[in-house]
C-alpha cells in the first residue's frame, strides 16, 4: 500500500526515562542511513534494536543498514555527518532547555532531500524519510542523540 506518493516525512518521539541533554552543552548525534523496502529477505540484524520502531512508523517490511556516521555538536554550532552513497546531514544546533534542538538539512550530493527541525533526547530515535521515486528501496535516516 502506498501511503505517501513522493514524500514520507516522519519525526518520531518515544517516551524515554533518560535525562535530558542540556542544549547549552551541545551533545553527540549518531545517524544511520537505512534502505527501506517491501522486498522479501528480512531486515539487517544490525538494526534489530530499532526494527520494531521502524516497522511501527514506516510502511515497509525490510530494513537494511547502508551507512552510518556520528558527530559532536556544540550549542549554537554546526556539524556535518557523511553517511555514504552521497548522503550527508548538515546540522545546526539551536539554543533550548530540553534535549538537542537541531535544524537538519539532508543532502544527496548537491540535491536537498529534506530540511526539518527537531529535538532529540538521548537514546530516543527520530526517523526521517523521503520516497526515492520508482526505486524499490527508499532511503531513511535514523537520528539518535547520546
Amino acid at each position: 500500500m502506498r501511503l505517501i506518493q513522493h514524500t514520507l516525512a516522519l519525526v518520531l518521539t518515544i517516551i524515554a526515562l533518560t535525562p535530558d541533554v542540556r542544549a547549552a552543552d551541545g551533545g553527540s548525534v549518531r545517524a544511520l542511513l537505512i534502505g527501506a523496502s517491501n522486498q522479501k529477505g528480512g531486515s539487517d540484524p544490525k538494526l534489530a534494536e530499532y526494527e520494531a520502531t521502524l516497522r511501527r512508523n514506516l510502511p515497509f517490511d525490510t530494513f537494511r543498514l547502508t551507512g552510518e556516521g556520528a558527530t559532536t555538536i556544540a550549542s549554537g554550532g554546526r556539524a556535518s555527518i557523511s553517511l555514504g552513497q552521497g548522503h550527508r546531514l548538515e546540522l545546526e544546533s539551536e539554543k533550548g532547555a530540553n534535549g538537542i534542538h537541531l535544524k537538519v538539512q539532508w543532502m544527496n550530493g548537491s540535491k536537498s532531500v529534506m530540511s526539518t527541525s527537531l529535538t532529540l533526547k538521548p537514546g530516543v530515535p527520530a526517523v526521517l524519510g523521503r520516497r526515492g521515486g520508482d526505486e524499490g528501496e527508499v532511503p531513511v535516516v535514523l537520528l539518535i542523540a547520546r
